[in-house]
């Protein structure tokens, strides 16, 4: 009831009220009062507009600091009380809130990643790609959106699907747990390093000094000794989406620190939790957002329709 009556008796200086937004467990009432707000928030500036055009030809008695306060005041309630009657923006708004939150869920959240290649210190971890815009061997940036390879994750499962069955294989696991950690690491294909995905690094794989192919440098965070520091970092670069694959089963198989992970494979959730464990990354959620991509309904159904074919 007291919920009710602050959404029907709003008053612009009630901070307190607008704070309690955070923490509306009814989401549909809390988007329609936020969208009411920013148009509230728009009906302001007409109003303010408005009032600088016709001060600017007002003088005399009324025209004084104080009328001035009392008129933003009420131009502010005012545009409140105008926002309930709704006078079109905020629907507009909702509809772009239902937009963004439908892309939060069916995007993979940001990540942080440890380098890949025999690292017996986890305190030299690489946590996260901070430059997109950066240099490798051959003076191409090390980002660009992959819009055009990847239009969609279906378009990201599809083209890869065959690629990570025939990686999988190798290790007893499941091919959609291997393209939905190649969907955190790459969002769905869109930020693999190098101009238009040249590195075709899938799983963002350092390169060590025995590797002998291009690299793409990165100017990323590492942790050392619990300290953030900003170095230069070689990432692989392959000459295909397979190798890239192949490669990430030969890390696995090649480093006794993912044995654990290598006799879990069977099980996606066992496998990318020992995975984590392992040190494969520092992101404490990082399983946590491999397994919410591969159980969610949007991924199972694009892996539905594959195995049904």
């Amino acid at each position: 009831m007291t919920d009710d009556i602050f959404y029907n008796t709003r008053i612009y200086t009630d901070i307190q009220g607008i704070e309690r937004l955070r923490y509306d467990q009814n989401q549909s009432r809390a988007k329609k009062e936020i969208a009411q707000q920013f148009e509230a928030l728009m009906i302001q500036m007409v109003l303010r507009s408005m009032r600088d055009a016709t001060n600017a030809f007002s003088s005399g008695l009324f025209s004084n600091k104080q009328m001035e306060i009392y008129e933003d005041m009420f131009d502010k309630q005012l545009s409140l009380m105008m926002s309930n009657n709704n006078i079109g923006f905020a629907k507009t708004i909702e509809d772009n809130i239902d937009q963004m939150m439908v892309a939060k869920q069916e995007q993979p959240q940001q990540y942080t990643y440890v380098s890949k290649n025999n690292i017996k210190d986890k305190s030299t971890a690489i946590t996260s790609i901070t430059d997109k815009v950066l240099e490798n061997k051959t003076s191409e940036p090390a980002y660009e959106s992959q819009q055009a390879i990847f239009p969609s994750p279906e378009d990201f499962v599809r083209k890869l699907w065959s690629m990570a069955k025939t990686a999988a294989n190798y290790i007893g696991a499941k091919p959609e747990v291997l393209i939905a950690q190649a969907a955190l690491e790459t969002n769905w294909g869109k930020n693999i390093l190098g101009r238009g995905g040249a590195s075709h690094n899938l799983f963002n794989i350092k390169a060590d000094t025995d590797w002998d192919k291009k690299v793409t440098v990165v100017n990323a965070i590492e942790y050392k000794n619990g300290i953030l520091v900003k170095e230069n970092a070689k990432f692989k670069n392959y000459d295909s989406y397979i190798e890239s694959f192949m490669d990430y089963i030969n890390l696995l198989k090649g480093n006794v620190r993912y044995n654990d992970a290598l006799n879990k494979a069977s099980d996606p959730e066992q496998f990318v939790r020992a995975l984590h464990n392992a040190g494969y990354a520092t992101d404490p959620k990082y399983g946590e957002k491999i397994l919410k991509i591969f159980s969610s309904p949007m991924f199972k159904n694009i892996i539905g329709k594959l195995k049904s074919i």
